[in-house]
């Protein structure tokens, strides 16, 4: 597997020598390059298959993306456990080292507050720009930008806003911003854009938000990117909504998440 070649800071904001965030990302991928040295596997206690370092579970092309990819810098290294089918994996990275192998390692939450809640892959985009066909995408609730930065990179079109905006006060992001998101209200502007197919990555757990959006929305398309029913994302209505009116027509050939959710990306279209 190569070593990452990006900057491991925040692109859109630019690497700040000194700055704790990036010195915190770049000594973790330095020092899990360093275990997995002499060694192929990792043996958790209460797990009865070995984790292998990330990196050599995905595809080639997802390793090359990863490496020029912040978020997946120190990623790479982490343990992880594949399983589903080859032609659908399913890729799990553990946020934990066993006892005795070295300081803790910066949690899933840590590193989703300066990234994002989902986990990007070089396949996820692909299939997300096979998905849109041509047509512009309105991400509601998109926190830092960084999935909307991965994207505009591709010549997507995304309008990115997010309640939160250009404020203090979002407290699912550290301060890092990757590209333009505009201040705006979900549903208002899901009903503004009909245009545009809507997406919703890990919409807010227990919050009214993913299903009031969802009703305002008038246009044919809806990515969503997030726990299933039941889980850490929107609230019974949103689900209720998606079953009745909505129904499945592809599924992302790549889940890349953290080891203890189910989050799944699925592109649905109107009943």
């Amino acid at each position: 597997m190569t070593e990452p070649t990006a900057a491991p800071g925040h692109p859109g904001a630019g690497t700040v020598a000194g700055d704790p965030t990036a010195l915190m990302v770049a000594g973790t991928a330095e020092r899990l390059i360093r275990l997995w040295a002499d060694r192929d596997e990792l043996h958790h206690p209460g797990w009865g298959r070995p984790f292998r370092q990330l990196g050599d579970l995905l595809p080639e092309r997802d390793v090359e993306f990863a490496a020029h990819n912040p978020q997946m810098v120190p990623l790479l290294w982490y343990p992880a456990l594949r399983h589903g089918s080859r032609a659908r994996p399913v890729v799990e990275v553990f946020d934990h080292l066993p006892a005795g192998t070295g300081p803790a390692l910066p949690r899933r939450q840590e590193l989703s507050r300066v990234y994002s809640w989902a986990l990007a892959s070089r396949t996820a985009l692909d299939w997300i720009t096979t998905c849109l066909d041509g047509r512009g995408l309105l991400e509601v609730g998109a926190g830092s930008g960084y999935w909307a930065w991965l994207l505009r990179a591709r010549g997507v079109d995304v309008l990115a806003t997010d309640a939160e905006a250009r404020t203090e006060r979002n407290g699912f992001t550290d301060r890092f911003q990757y590209t333009e998101v505009r201040p705006g209200r979900a549903a208002a502007d899901a009903a503004a854009h009909p245009d545009r197919v809507l997406t919703m990555l890990w919409p807010p757990h227990r919050d009214p938000m993913a299903a009031d959006t969802l009703r305002a929305y008038r246009g044919p398309g809806l990515l969503y990117l997030g726990d299933r029913p039941g889980g850490l994302c929107a609230d019974r209505d949103f689900f209720t909504e998606l079953t009745t009116h909505w129904r499945p027509l592809s599924r992302c050939p790549l889940t890349l998440r953290w080891l203890g959710n189910r989050d799944t990306a699925t592109y649905f279209v109107r009943r």
